[in-house]
């Protein structure tokens, strides 16, 4: 299940407020809003982009280079295991697989905790305007 924000006033108001009060850096505008923890080390930013219901779609992945650092050494480590397969090596190929397979779930991971923490960071902030 995704996770969405509801596009009002008061949300816009909660994700400036974010940003102000120095939990996150980075940018809140009408169609799209980008996030980063202000939390070292984070490699993990938060994306809202807004769909046709009038809901802004929430996820996380990779920031920039880090990114495009995963994806070089996943492309690098599928070409060498076939390479590895062509030569009649087929253990170190497994090894490979295998670590892409855990790098895959890490990311995934930190990618849901990062989207946990962001909604328990909002929905406090929104408690906070009730009281």
């Amino acid at each position: 299940m995704r996770q969405t924000l509801t596009k009002n006033d008061k949300s816009l108001k909660i994700l400036n407020l974010l940003i102000v009060n120095g939990f996150y850096s980075g940018f809140v505008e009408s169609e799209k809003f980008e996030l980063h923890r202000n939390h070292f080390p984070n490699n993990q930013r938060i994306i809202g982009i807004l769909n046709e219901n009038g809901k802004y779609v929430v996820k996380s992945d990779l920031k920039f280079p880090t990114n495009i650092a995963a994806k070089t050494l996943l492309i690098f480590g599928i070409l060498t295991s076939i390479i590895l397969l062509i030569k009649g090596n087929f253990l170190i190929p497994v090894f490979f697989v295998i670590g892409a397979i855990i790098f895959t779930l890490v990311i995934k991971f930190n990618s849901q905790k990062e989207i946990d923490l962001f909604t328990n960071k909002f929905l406090e902030f929104d408690k906070m305007e009730y009281k």
